[in-house]
């Protein structure tokens, strides 16, 4: 993989499009209740992934599986063949984001290092990377503000340089774009096009603008994938009723890209089915 030496950010060169996370029969219980049943999914090298569906459906919970954090219930999961290794060798593999993580008092160089997993001080080449990952999300004024003193549009922007520090394989993120303004909303989308292709990204979100800019959705409902495919296959009025229980208008692109959609109101009657 061509990475940018000076930098220290990586290049667009696309990588092979091997299977980078491998999932089958996923399912993940909490107090004697199923919240995932029964998911199997392939996530490819610099793919991007958008897991859709409403509260409760099981995006952060699966999210979660797939970022090592929690084990199924049942089922088998592989990042690249092989589990997850341990210390900075799994932040070269692995960068998380999960929005329910409160900031905490270390300054914001210091949580952007954390993410590259050292047993002691960063050496040279390391510290570039903190300071690329700090320009790329616009934080180089901030670098030294201690991240409970931030907004939470900058702690959002921080924990998203720290995931992406070490230049990983993977990257999972939850709800990436809550908490930005439009400007920063963009800037965020367009750092992530900037790594297609070489890095696989797995986004949870409620965003259809964003799952709309991934290669694929899975649409998840009531604890079960109930659909994936091209944004152009998963986000139409009828998958849309089904799995979201809203009533949408799709409007072509007329440059090509993924509909657009206007959200008319909710589906009358909708009412979804916990997992068996």
């Amino acid at each position: 993989m061509a990475r940018v030496a000076a930098a220290g950010w990586m290049t667009a060169e696309p990588v092979a499009s091997e299977t980078v996370i491998s999932a089958a029969g996923l399912a993940v219980a909490r107090d004697g209740r199923r919240i995932l049943s029964d998911v199997t999914l392939g996530v490819r090298g610099g793919e991007r992934l958008a897991l859709v569906g409403q509260n409760g459906a099981g995006k952060t919970s699966l999210l979660r599986v797939l970022a090592g954090l929690d084990r199924p219930s049942e089922g088998h999961i592989e990042w690249c063949g092989q589990r997850l290794p341990t210390g900075s060798e799994r932040t070269r593999m692995l960068g998380v984001l999960f929005q329910a993580e409160a900031p905490v008092g270390f300054t914001v160089r210091e949580l952007i290092t954390l993410g590259l997993g050292l047993d002691g001080p960063p050496s040279s080449r390391q510290s570039n990377l903190v300071d690329a990952a700090m320009g790329r999300m616009e934080l180089r004024e901030l670098a030294d503000r201690r991240c409970n003193a931030l907004s939470g549009g900058e702690w959002q922007r921080v924990a998203l340089a720290r995931a992406l520090v070490a230049e990983p394989r993977i990257v999972v993120l939850d709800e990436p774009t809550n908490h930005l303004d439009p400007a920063h909303r963009a800037e965020l989308l367009a750092v992530l096009d900037s790594i297609r292709g070489t890095v696989a990204v797995v986004i949870a979100t409620h965003d259809l603008e964003c799952a709309a800019s991934c290669d694929r959705i899975a649409m998840l409902s009531a604890g079960t994938l109930a659909a994936i495919g091209s944004p152009g296959e998963i986000l139409r009025p009828d998958v849309l009723q089904r799995t979201l229980g809203v009533q949408v208008r799709c409007v072509p692109d007329p440059h090509g890209g993924p509909p657009l959609l206007r959200l008319l109101g909710r589906q009358p009657g909708y009412k979804e089915h916990p997992p068996a």
